[in-house]
C-alpha cells in the first residue's frame, strides 16, 4: 500500500503550484494546504489524513507551499486595471466617433476603437485565469494580445496629442498608459508567455496589423479625406439694375449676394455681413503727389490720382445667413437687398462689400449653442440702451459697440477632441464710433465682421492661421464699386 499511495502531491511548479493525483488521475493543483483540502473534498477524499504516508505521498517537503497570494494577486489586478482604463477610454472615444464623427474615415476608426477595447475586456476576462491555475490553454496568449492592444492605441494617442502640440491633462493617461504597458509587457516575457502560444508569431502579427489597421485609418480620416476633398462654395456679389423711387427722389439699387453649397462637403457659417456705402468724390485736375500715393496705398492698397474721396456714409448692412447655419451640399443661402441712394446725396461712387467665414464640417463643428450665444455690447433691456462693455483691443476701439456669436469649436472626432486643447470660435459684428482721423463720416459709422478661433472663451488669445487651419476655418471679403453717374444711366434706360 505504501508503494501505491491514494494521493501524490507533486513538487511545486515555478509559480508555487502542486499539481495532486488521486488514484494516478490529476484531479487538479493547489496553491496551499487549504486548497489541497478543497481538491480532495471535491475528489471524495474529505477526511484523509495527510500525514499518512501509506494515504499520501509528497514529492517534495510538504510544508514548502511558495506561493505569494497577496504579490500574484496584486500583479494581475493591476494589469486588469490598466486594460480596463485602457478598454474605458477606446470604448468611450469609439462609441462616440463611430455615430458622431465628422468625416465616414473617423466612424472607422470608430468601430476599430470599439473592437480594441472588446479585445482588451477579452483580456481582463483572461488575465484572472492566467494569474491563476491557467485552467484556458490561451490565457496567457489573450492577455498579451490585450497589452499590445494597449501599446499600439495609446501610441496613437500620444502621437496625436504630441502632433497637436497642445496640452490636455489626457496627455499623462496616454504616458501612463505606456508605461504600463511597457512594464506588463516585460513582466509577461520573463514569464516567458511566448512558450505556452501555439502560434507567436501569428499573435504578433496580429498585433501589428491592427496597430497599422489603425494608424492607416486615423490618417486617412484626419488627414487625407480634410485636406484633399475641395470645398466649393462660391461666393459672389453684384448690383443689379437700379430705378429711380416713385417720389423720384432716391435711386433703388438692387444688391446681389450669391453664397452656396456645390460642393460635396458640408460647411457652417460662423458669420457674414454686408455693407454698401456712399463716398463722396473729388476730382482734382492737378492729381495728388507722394503724401497722398503711400497713405492711401498703406491704408487701402490702391490710390487714384485724379480722385479723392471724402469720409464714407453707411447705406445699408445685415448679414447673408444667421450665423452658425449649416450648408449642406446643394443647400443655396444666395439673397438680395434693395438699398436706397438718395439722388442728392453728394456721393460719387457706392461701394458694396460683403465677408462670409465658415469652417469645414468634415474637419470641426460649432458649438449647438452658437446659435443661441448672442450678447451685445449694450443694454439691449433698456431704452437708453447705455454701453455696458468693451471689445478686446485687437477687436474694436474702447466704446465701440458690438455683438458677438460665441462657443466652443469641436474637431472632426473625439480622439482629436482628447488629445487636442478646447477652442471657441467667436464672430464679432462691430459698429465703431466715430473719432477724429476716421475714414467715415463724423456722426456715422462703418461695420465690420471680425472672426477668430481662441484659446479662451473671451478671445483674448487668438490662434494663428496654421493652428486654425485644422478647423478648416475660411474668411473671403470682397468688394464691388460703381460711380453714381453708372447707377444714374442704369436707372433711365
Amino acid at each position: 500500500m505504501s508503494n501505491h499511495p491514494l494521493v501524490v502531491v507533486e513538487a511545486p511548479d515555478e509559480r508555487g503550484l502542486r499539481a495532486v493525483r488521486v488514484r494516478d488521475d490529476t484531479v487538479g493543483q493547489a496553491w496551499s494546504p487549504r486548497g489541497l483540502q478543497r481538491l480532495l473534498r471535491r475528489a471524495g477524499l474529505p477526511d484523509i489524513d495527510l500525514d499518512n504516508p501509506d494515504r499520501v505521498h509528497w514529492v517534495a517537503d510538504k510544508s514548502h507551499w511558495p506561493d505569494r497570494p497577496c504579490r500574484r494577486r496584486a500583479a494581475g489586478m493591476l494589469v486588469a486595471m490598466g486594460l480596463l482604463v485602457s478598454a474605458a477610454v477606446l470604448f468611450h472615444v469609439g462609441t462616440t466617433d463611430a455615430f458622431n464623427a465628422l468625416a465616414y474615415g473617423g466612424r472607422v476608426v470608430g468601430v476599430i476603437f470599439v473592437a480594441a477595447a472588446l479585445v482588451e475586456v477579452a483580456a481582463v476576462l483572461a488575465v484572472y485565469d492566467y494569474w491563476g491555475k491557467r485552467a484556458v490553454r490561451y490565457s496567457g496568449a489573450a492577455v498579451l494580445l490585450g497589452v499590445g492592444t494597449v501599446m499600439v492605441t495609446n501610441l496613437m494617442f500620444l502621437i496625436t496629442q504630441i502632433q497637436g502640440g497642445s496640452y490636455t491633462p489626457f496627455l499623462w493617461l496616454w504616458i501612463g498608459l505606456m508605461l504600463w504597458a511597457a512594464g506588463a509587457m516585460w513582466t509577461l516575457t520573463r514569464q516567458k508567455v511566448w512558450q505556452r502560444i501555439p502560434y507567436p508569431k501569428g499573435v504578433a502579427m496580429s498585433v501589428v496589423v491592427s496597430g497599422v489597421v489603425g494608424i492607416t485609418g486615423l490618417t486617412y480620416s484626419q488627414m487625407y479625406v480634410p485636406y484633399s476633398t475641395p470645398v466649393k462654395v462660391p461666393f459672389r456679389i453684384s448690383f443689379g439694375d437700379p430705378i429711380t423711387s416713385a417720389d423720384g427722389k432716391s435711386l433703388q439699387v438692387p444688391a446681389h449676394f450669391e453664397f452656396r453649397n456645390s460642393g460635396s462637403v458640408r460647411v457652417y457659417a460662423v458669420g457674414t455681413l454686408w455693407t454698401i456705402r456712399g463716398y463722396p468724390t473729388k476730382f482734382n485736375p492737378k492729381g495728388s503727389g507722394m503724401n497722398d500715393w503711400k497713405r492711401e496705398m498703406w491704408d487701402w492698397g490702391t490710390t487714384l490720382r485724379h480722385v479723392s474721396y471724402s469720409p464714407s456714409h453707411m447705406l445699408a448692412t445685415g448679414n447673408i445667413v444667421s450665423p452658425g447655419a449649416r450648408l449642406d451640399p446643394g443647400v443655396d443661402f444666395s439673397g438680395d437687398a434693395v438699398v436706397d441712394v438718395p439722388l442728392r446725396s453728394g456721393f460719387g461712387r457706392i461701394e458694396m462689400t460683403a465677408t462670409v467665414s465658415y469652417v469645414r464640417a468634415d474637419r470641426g463643428k460649432l458649438g449647438n449653442n452658437y446659435v443661441d450665444s448672442y450678447e451685445a455690447s449694450w443694454d439691449t433691456n433698456t431704452k437708453d440702451e447705455r454701453h455696458l462693455r468693451d471689445a478686446p483691443n485687437w477687436v474694436a476701439n474702447p466704446g465701440d459697440e458690438f455683438y458677438r456669436y460665441h462657443s466652443k469649436i469641436y474637431h472632426s472626432s473625439e480622439m482629436l477632441n482628447l488629445t487636442h486643447a478646447t477652442d471657441y470660435a467667436a464672430a464679432w459684428w462691430v459698429l465703431p464710433k466715430w473719432q477724429e482721423g476716421k475714414y467715415f463720416a463724423n456722426g456715422d459709422t462703418d461695420p465690420y465682421l471680425n472672426v477668430s478661433i481662441s484659446r479662451d472663451p473671451d478671445g483674448e488669445e487668438t490662434l494663428n492661421d496654421s493652428e486654425q487651419e485644422p478647423y478648416g476655418m475660411t474668411t473671403i471679403t470682397l468688394s464691388i464699386q460703381r460711380t453714381f453717374d453708372q447707377l444714374q444711366k442704369a436707372a433711365r434706360k
